[in-house]
């Protein structure tokens, strides 16, 4: 667990935390001490000496707990910065098809889940600090009397008893809470995300607020009243049962017990301050259900908390045994899309192959499969049935190796700012500058250091700076998917008529998805689609071409 591993990287300052803690446990008990004598046996000895032994008392008290909540504020920092770092990378790592449709998912987690479970290391020292001084006060207090020790500690297990109960009734509630807050999350993207459309149309703006948002929302307020109101209705029982308990005490010492007013003093005292560390320790319980609740919640969207994460940069993968590849396979493919109800696949069964150096495109009506095909094909999601393999070899037994030969423009493709060769170095400034002229963008974007201007542009041009981003990769296989829809007629014509073949002629393989019929003749082969299912795979005859354009 991540936790564990915190636990011992940071060993030595959590130690000297806890010793610091365990000094100033030390020093509140020989305060207590001290207040006691003084209340019970007056000036005795002249007014100064007891006067400078209070103030030496408070003052390695403050020197003892201010050292102990600095190495705690550092270790904190580390532990949220730790976190941040394994969740996010351990996102990055996690399959795509996992969080396809929950996206909200990191956000959340990464927010959210970091500020409950970083409280769980940071109050391990403060969890010793508490329960040494519970014990130091309670062997005090034996010393005052055990007959009352002995009753102040039959009511304190039974409120301990009645904690424990609660916790197992309010570890659902937290679940539940966890679960309703993504929900918000989720709906937070909405408000970025459809914030045009929203703008535009109030109506659907209203209809979000009230019907999906604020509900949201109110269920989350809702739970977590109920989830924080028990949790504070234990602390509140629990210390209404320590200063219960101090009152009868009190009473039974003197009707019924005999005790003299100076034990029973020196015990009200020291219970009193006993209450402190109970009080914490009730509270802390707080802390840990909320964390605990975030852990499972990780480890129900598929993050496991356990394992090391490797900090190292990954090297520039690509096996050379699948760099002269021939052919891409798949046999009987078949996907689901998870939650779907149908009685068929959503694609398949499917077989079909993909030689070296071929332009493809694949053609279709809307929900006929072609992005889901695209996205099997380049691994991005697991076959339910059926196998893809390059080859000969299946590809799921080297994946990273397989994933290095594609590269392309997905339809919900996202740009990111920099632009990064294959091995993930920034590519020249003059290479993005000739690439960003053939793209006719060069009076758009500039470039420094190998990062992008402006990434606000126009869909169609955002679509070219995604295509720049494939070229300076420069993998084997090039995919696109409706990558022309967005482009005016004479973009798009030059990007069937001239990059496309540019490509084919580099030696690259090009799959694109396309509804471009008028342009259906210069593929190699064009793979047709209905109902997730290949329906033709022809061949047209090849004509002569216009231009090329190298890149």
């Amino acid at each position: 667990m991540i936790l564990q591993r915190f636990l011992r990287q940071h060993y030595r300052p959590l130690a000297g935390a806890a010793l610091l803690s365990c000094a100033s446990a030390g020093c509140t008990v020989a305060l207590l001490s001290h207040i006691n004598r003084l209340a019970s046996q007056g000036l005795h000895g002249g007014i100064a000496h007891p006067l400078l032994a209070g103030i030496g008392w408070l003052l390695a008290l403050l020197m003892t707990n201010a050292l102990s909540q600095v190495l705690l504020a550092q270790l904190g920092g580390g532990l949220v910065a730790q976190l941040r770092t394994e969740l996010s990378r351990r996102f990055i790592d996690l399959e795509y098809e996992k969080l396809a449709d929950q996206k909200h998912t990191v956000f959340g987690s990464l927010i959210d889940d970091v500020a409950n479970i970083a409280p769980l290391a940071l109050v391990a020292p403060l969890l010793a600090y508490n329960l040494l001084l519970a014990v130091l006060y309670a062997g005090y207090l034996a010393t005052v009397s055990p007959m009352l020790l002995g009753m102040l500690g039959g009511f304190l297990a039974a409120s301990l008893a009645a904690s424990l109960l609660l916790a197992r009734v309010m570890r659902g509630k937290l679940d539940e809470l966890r679960r309703a807050n993504e929900k918000v999350f989720e709906y937070f993207r909405f408000i970025s995300d459809g914030k045009k459309e929203m703008t535009l149309n109030e109506a659907r703006a209203t209809h979000f607020t009230h019907a999906l948002m604020n509900p949201a929302i109110q269920r989350a307020r809702s739970l977590m009243v109920r989830a924080h109101a028990g949790l504070g209705l234990n602390e509140a029982w629990s210390m209404t049962v320590l200063y219960g308990s101090i009152f009868l005490i009190v009473y039974l010492g003197y009707a019924a017990l005999g005790l003299t007013q100076d034990t029973i003093i020196r015990f009200v005292i020291g219970a009193v301050f006993l209450g402190g560390p109970v009080g914490f320790l009730v509270s802390a319980g707080r802390q840990v259900a909320v964390g605990a609740a975030s852990l499972r919640h990780l480890e129900r969207v598929g993050l496991d908390p356990g394992g090391a994460v490797d900090d190292a940069p990954s090297p520039a993968h690509g096996s050379r045994a699948l760099d002269d590849w021939r052919e891409i396979r798949l046999e009987g493919v078949c996907y689901r899309y998870p939650g779907s109800t149908a009685a068929r696949p959503t694609v398949g069964p499917i077989d079909l192959a993909f030689e070296r150096g071929e332009m493809v495109f694949i053609v279709g009506g809307n929900g006929s499969g072609k992005s889901t095909l695209l996205l099997l094909l380049s691994s991005l999601l697991t076959p339910e049935q059926g196998c893809v393999s390059i080859d000969g070899m299946a590809v799921n037994s080297d994946l990273r190796a397989y994933r290095d030969r594609f590269t392309g423009v997905f339809g919900d493709f996202f740009l990111f700012p920099h632009v990064l060769d294959a091995a993930g170095r920034p590519l020249s400034d003059a290479r993005i500058e000739q690439l960003l002229d053939v793209l006719d963008l060069g009076e758009q974007v500039q470039t420094h250091d190998g990062e992008l201007s402006r990434l606000a542009l126009s869909t169609g041009q955002r679509k070219r700076v995604a295509l720049l981003q494939c070229y300076a990769e420069d993998r084997d296989i090039f995919f696109f998917d409706e990558w022309a829809a967005d482009q005016d007629v004479h973009f798009r014509d030059y990007f069937y008529r001239s990059l496309l073949p540019a490509l084919k002629a580099a030696g690259k393989t090009v799959i694109a998805i396309s509804h471009d019929d008028r342009y259906f003749h210069l593929a190699d082969r064009v793979i047709a689609l209905d109902l997730g299912q290949v329906v033709s795979d022809t061949r047209p005859a090849p004509v002569p071409l216009r231009s090329r354009t190298a890149i």
